[in-house]
């Protein structure tokens, strides 16, 4: 994304920026006409447009987005009024835009580039999106990232022998992340990686507490923060930028280390989720000209004076705009994945303790909850004989019931769920919860082919395929035609096509 001025080094490129504020725009790109411009008046008028975060409030991701909200609304024709909602998970914001989110142009998504393309270029298993198909509205970039460390650690950084420097991370995707690997790999850092925070604000109340020494950041507020006033001293600078004249280029020092191709391709695909910084897309199919629209308003809130203001309060002057085209351009050119680097990725991760690069997900089994405890933090039922206690995490935890992301506060005693879990040091974490809608049959037609009844106050019809829909009955896989009315089930569905199909049903 940032404009590159560098040639190669052994198939590498690296990348600066090109000054402070400098709106990059398509041709056209804030033009409508009158027809599209009326068309989107008539359709926007009156309507809620949805802004979905897909990080918990606090974060960087959550700020950039609140920020574009806040004037949004003023340039899209027809002034519809908009909320900002957040999801837990990057993830499960990405796959709900793919799955959930209806492509009608009244929602988008922000992401940040290192929650969503970083899980792809390592093959997560928790990936069901994908990237291409998205519609890409513009992007902001706040800067190359300055890897910061506390300067009381600074004698501790190249000496095996001391305390390893604390690195604390978030996703383990990020710039910052690569640079951390890359550094204690090549050029000697002594560090150990602190996991599991939420967002970047986490992470920063986490070095003020001294849990950790070393982050990274590209937003030049913070930068300034934390070396005036938090005793943090700028180590090195992912790609040359103007506010940090004489800072070491990362790419420059590992050029003199004489990586192989493959460990270049590695740095390459790790690195290449920075690509893009926070970055706002559509749902696959939404109508072309309502894209458009969104990308000329988008193009013009951020440049609203009202928005240069306050963005340069909150990000300083060193942030570029960038239209929906180049977004997807880069994004596209990012996720190329190499083989021989992945290999390389997922030796370095095992080495410094990071999460696998991919790890096959466990398959989900149907429970049924004897007690909830704490809010839904402990889960007690029993699973093959065997009487189980779970833990819930309220960040690393997905929990969806009747399809919809959920809190863990809303599981409860007595819901049948589909779950898989993995161990966590000395405890058993739940890793995804997709409990199912307990309801009761008004009606049974077509040999149970079709299903009637009542949830959340509203009357829903589902088919029932003979061979996509697994149906249960008193422990037994039974065949559809053992459905009858009247009886209290539990069951998910899915939409196909024009039409809404049972996925698994489980009667007792």
């Amino acid at each position: 994304m940032r404009a590159i001025v560098e040639g190669k080094l052994r198939g590498f490129r690296f990348r600066t920026m090109a000054g402070a504020f400098v709106p990059v725009l398509a041709a056209g790109g804030l033009m409508l006409t009158s027809g599209s411009a009326a068309a989107a008046g008539d359709f926007y008028k009156g309507k809620t447009f949805t802004v979905m975060v897909a990080t918990r409030a606090g974060g960087g991701t959550d700020t950039v987005g609140r920020l574009v909200a806040r004037f949004w609304g003023d340039h899209i024709p027809g002034k519809p009024d908009i909320i900002v909602r957040n999801k837990p998970l990057q993830a499960i914001g990405a796959n709900d835009l793919q799955n959930k989110v209806r492509p009608d142009g009244l929602t988008v998504g922000v992401f940040a580039g290192g929650g969503t393309l970083g899980p792809v270029l390592r093959g997560s298993s928790a990936v069901r999106f994908n990237l291409l198909e998205w519609g890409y509205v513009g992007s902001i970039e706040r800067g190359a990232s300055v890897q910061l460390m506390r300067k009381s650690a600074l004698a501790r950084l190249r000496d095996p022998k001391a305390e390893p420097i604390a690195m604390g991370s978030v996703s383990t995707d990020r710039t910052q992340d690569s640079t951390a690997v890359f550094g204690a790999e090549f050029l000697g850092w002594n560090l150990k990686f602190v996991l599991g925070y939420p967002n970047s604000n986490a992470i920063y109340l986490a070095y003020g507490r001294g849990e950790i020494d070393m982050f990274g950041s590209g937003t030049s507020k913070i930068l300034r923060r934390f070396i005036k006033d938090e005793g943090a001293i700028a180590l090195v600078v992912e790609a040359a930028r103007p506010d940090f004249p004489g800072l070491d280029v990362f790419t420059e020092l590992l050029a003199k280390k004489n990586l192989t191709d493959e460990q270049w391709a590695a740095f390459r695909q790790w690195n290449g989720s920075g690509a893009v910084d926070k970055y706002f897309a559509v749902p696959p199919k939404t109508p072309k000209d309502r894209l458009a629209i969104l990308r000329a308003s988008f193009q013009a809130a951020t440049h609203d004076p009202r928005f240069a203001k306050q963005a340069s309060n909150i990000m300083g002057r060193g942030y570029i705009i960038f239209d929906g085209p180049t977004t997807r351009n880069a994004i596209a050119k990012a996720i190329t994945v190499d083989p021989k680097g992945l290999s390389v990725i997922k030796r370095l991760r095992a080495k410094y303790g990071l999460p696998k690069v991919s790890r096959k997900a466990k398959a989900q089994v149907a429970v049924t909850f004897d007690k909830v405890q704490r809010g839904g933090r402990i889960l007690r039922f029993t699973h093959k004989g065997k009487k189980m206690k779970l833990r819930v995490s309220g960040s690393r935890s997905e929990i969806t019931i009747a399809g919809k992301v959920v809190p863990r506060s809303d599981l409860k005693a007595g819901m049948t769920c589909l779950m898989n879990w993995a161990k966590r040091g000395d405890r058993v974490e739940a890793r995804k919860v997709d409990c199912l809608a307990r309801v009761t049959f008004d009606k049974v037609q077509r040999g149970g082919r079709i299903l009637r009844f009542s949830h959340d106050g509203k009357k829903m019809k589902l088919r029932v395929s003979g061979s996509r829909s697994e149906i249960t009955v008193g422990g037994k896989l039974a065949p559809r035609s053992a459905l009858k009315a009247g009886m209290t089930c539990s069951l998910n569905w899915a939409k196909r096509g024009d039409r809404v199909e049972a996925r698994k049903v489980i009667c007792p």
